[in-house]
């Protein structure tokens, strides 16, 4: 199979969940499981996540195996996939979700760094925020950014989350205890905000 034929069948196996200007959110695909090891075993993209085990192919493959439970999850999880280029550059999705409670952890993560500092991760959040306001019905959203991530700190800011305070020396990185800023952005403030 020839390389143009090879991206044609790429791009027909591409679902958008959710679409946007320049990327689209779709289901994670096993096809992509190589990569996704590579982000999360990379020491410049794991480095603020905090993926401190290395991970195995066959790790990443479990991701992709269906919940036992498929009503109950407690995560979800979508590769951000570049519409321009036809390729998948990263994932955005919500973690420890609290049905009863109606709240969220939001994480997100350019695993392709050549797309770092266009503003696409924000796109992606931005996405993310809405389905989990208007589809989810969650009352609450939150992250958690640690000191250095400069970028990450004004990003979480630009998307309207307010900072609900500060975690001292909660993580371990490069040899030095390091401050957690926890944010949170409510739905009514969000709904205000986006005339909804």
């Amino acid at each position: 199979m020839s390389e143009s034929e090879e991206n044609k069948q790429d791009d027909e196996d591409v679902f958008p969940f959710i679409e946007g200007e320049r990327i689209d959110l779709v289901a994670g695909n096993s096809k992509w499981a190589k990569l996704q090891c590579k982000w999360n075993n990379s020491p410049n993209v794991r480095h603020y996540a905090r993926n401190m085990w290395p991970l195995t192919l066959e790790d990443v493959k479990k991701w992709f195996e269906p919940p036992a439970d498929r009503h109950m999850r407690d995560h979800v999880v979508f590769t951000i996939y570049h519409k321009g280029d036809k390729r998948p550059i990263g994932i955005v999705g919500f973690g420890r979700i609290n049905w009863v409670n109606r709240n969220a952890n939001i994480f997100g993560s350019i695993g392709e760094q050549e797309y770092w500092g266009r503003g696409i991760i924000g796109e992606a959040t931005k996405l993310l925020i809405r389905y989990g306001f208007t589809e989810l019905n969650f009352h609450k959203i939150y992250a958690g950014v640690y000191s250095p991530n400069a970028r990450s700190l004004r990003a979480a800011e630009k998307l309207g989350f307010e900072k609900e305070g500060i975690i001292k020396e909660s993580q371990y990185v490069d040899g030095q205890y390091l401050d957690e800023h926890k944010f949170a952005l409510f739905k009514r403030d969000w709904m205000k905000a986006n005339e909804v």
